[in-house]
Parts: structure tokens; C-alpha cells; sequence
């Protein structure tokens, strides 16, 4: 059997670009996951850089689970788990990259110091996750404090990325008994995709708050 050579171009600029060459299917998949990587942290050292900068430095395996916060992180525990479909609220959005991040237990968007591009204005709080075959997806985190100006619910901001398509934003996941999410917060949002984003949390035997979100989509 003829072995053959498989070129690949990642276009850099409009004047550049690179060429890769493999046989190797491992290879590929790398290529191809690298690929997303279009943004570097350093052009998007800004609070209003590109959606796409969120995932410059989007680990390349990635599970369904994002790990926002690890154990040593103070506050409450909180997990969310839903699943992520399409406009008929059936058929699930599998491979879709999620982003999140938020406050800490102050209302802070706390840095460790090291923090690079977009992340410098997110903070160490942040983490990604891809949806399975069936859209699910779990965020285990911390419960995040309003900011300081108690003017805002306390949320979590997602922005997902859909194969094909470019990042957008969906409604921040809230919580049920925050008193700040009323009619105002409610009417803020007819242009954002994803559905009110409120979380009604129970605590379970660990005291863990745990809640479902299923995110439907309308394109």
C-alpha cells in the first residue's frame, strides 16, 4: 500500500501561513484542535478583546466538566449540570466548546498574578468544558458573590463555540434566590441566546449546592 503525505495550511495572516505535513491521525486531531487557537494572549490583552480571545488558552483535551475552582478556593461548593441542545429542544449539541468565569467568594474577578491576555480582566476563576455526544455539561465551582456595587446579581459568565460558527455569549447562569434577579434583570435580556440562565440550587448531603440548566439554542 502506498503510504501518502497529508498537507495541512493554518493560515497565520493574510500574508503568511504554515504548512504542516503528517500521516499521522494523532497528528491530525492536533492540528485540527490548534486551529481554534487563533487568538494569542498577548493580542488580547484587553477588557474588550474578541469573544474568540476566551479561548487563546483553551487546554487542547478537554472533557465535560469544567473545573472552575479547585478544592483550596474559599466559598460555598456549587455544581451546575445541564445539557446544551438545539431549537427543538431534543437533539443535543455535542463537541461545543463552553467557557465560564466569575467572581470569587468577594465579588472580585481575583488574579493569581501570572495571568495572560483576557485573563488578566477574567481572572484565575475561569475554566472550559466540551459538551459529550448527549450536550451534557458540568461546571463545579464555587458560588460567586455579587460585586461589590451589589448591583448585579451574582452570575457566572459562558460563551460557547460552536463548530463553524464564531463564539457568542449566552445569558450568565443566575440563581433563584438572589433577590436582584427581578423584572428589571429579566428585560435585560431578549438579545442574549440561552433562555433566562436562572438556577434554582438545592443543597445535598455535602453541602454542595447542586443545580440543572438545560441551555436550548436558537440558531
Amino acid at each position: 500500500m502506498k503510504n501518502f503525505t497529508r498537507y495541512y495550511f493554518l493560515l497565520l495572516s493574510p500574508a503568511l501561513c504554515l504548512c504542516f505535513c503528517t500521516d499521522n491521525p494523532v497528528d491530525q486531531r492536533v492540528i485540527a484542535a490548534n486551529a481554534l487557537h487563533t487568538s494569542s494572549p498577548d493580542s488580547c490583552d484587553s477588557p474588550d478583546s474578541p469573544i474568540r480571545c476566551s479561548f487563546a488558552q483553551m487546554p487542547l483535551q478537554l472533557s465535560f466538566i469544567m473545573q472552575i475552582a479547585g478544592t483550596e478556593e474559599p466559598g460555598e461548593r456549587l455544581v451546575i449540570r445541564g445539557k446544551i441542545l438545539k431549537s427543538d429542544g431534543i437533539t443535543p449539541v455535542s463537541g461545543a466548546k463552553l467557557y465560564g468565569y466569575q467572581t470569587n467568594a468577594k465579588g472580585i474577578y481575583a488574579k493569581k498574578g501570572g495571568e495572560e491576555g483576557v485573563l488578566r480582566w477574567h481572572g484565575h476563576l475561569h475554566g472550559w468544558c466540551e459538551t459529550d455526544a448527549e450536550g451534557r455539561y458540568e461546571i463545579h465551582t464555587i458560588r460567586p458573590a455579587r460585586y461589590p456595587s451589589n448591583t448585579m446579581p451574582a452570575h457566572i459568565h459562558p460563551i460557547i463555540w460552536i463548530e463553524g460558527s464564531e463564539p457568542f455569549y449566552l445569558t450568565d447562569f443566575v440563581f433563584s434566590d438572589d433577590d436582584l434577579v427581578d423584572n428589571k434583570y429579566l428585560n435585560s435580556l431578549h438579545q442574549i441566546a440561552g433562555g433566562t440562565g436562572i438556577v434554582s440550587l438545592k443543597k445535598n448531603a455535602d453541602n454542595v449546592w447542586e443545580g440543572e440548566r438545560t441551555i436550548l439554542l436558537k440558531r
